[in-house]
């Protein structure tokens, strides 16, 4: 039994240690991002929300393209289905079933512009690189931005209050 407590302890002691180098390199990465916006000024600030824009427009991108190639399979199956309800008999009570042949037409066309667009759009664009210290700088900035946004929206509401 001993021997195995011994055992426990020693492990318990390696995995605390692992936990504190953890936060330890959990906490300079966090200082490195505040000294990067604190020293880096306006020009640190620009360079992080410009890094943040251009891989928020990557994301659309890549979303965007996905959109088109799934609107283009939808629109083509409906148009399918459109055109193969349109040769069967009339119902009644099914309004709209003259228009059936142009509305699977008007889909066909707009499928075919979504797949060439998708065919133009083949490389997918490079987004910026992040380092952890950059990441944790980033969000500093936000957190600042998101504060005086708030803090002018606050401060022109308290404004127009105090005038009515």
């Amino acid at each position: 039994p001993g021997a195995m407590l011994g055992g426990l302890k020693e492990k318990a002691g390696e995995v605390a240690e692992a936990a504190t180098r953890a936060v330890q390199g959990r906490m300079d990465t966090a200082k490195g991002g505040k000294k990067l916006v604190d020293e880096g000024g306006p020009a640190a600030k620009a360079a992080l929300l410009a890094k943040s824009a251009a891989n928020d427009a990557v994301v659309s991108d890549k979303e965007a393209s996905k959109l088109m190639s799934l609107s283009a399979e939808r629109l083509e199956s409906a148009a399918k289905k459109l055109r193969e309800a349109a040769g069967m008999p009339d119902v009644e009570g099914i309004q709209g079933k003259e228009k059936f042949a142009s509305l699977a037409e008007s889909f066909e066309e707009r499928a075919t512009a979504y797949t060439k667009a998708v065919s133009l759009l083949t490389v997918e664009l490079d987004g910026p690189v992040f380092s952890d210290v950059e990441t944790d700088a980033l969000r500093l900035v936000l957190a600042q931005e998101g504060y005086e946004w708030a803090y002018e929206k606050g401060a022109s509401a308290a404004g127009a209050a105090a005038k009515s």
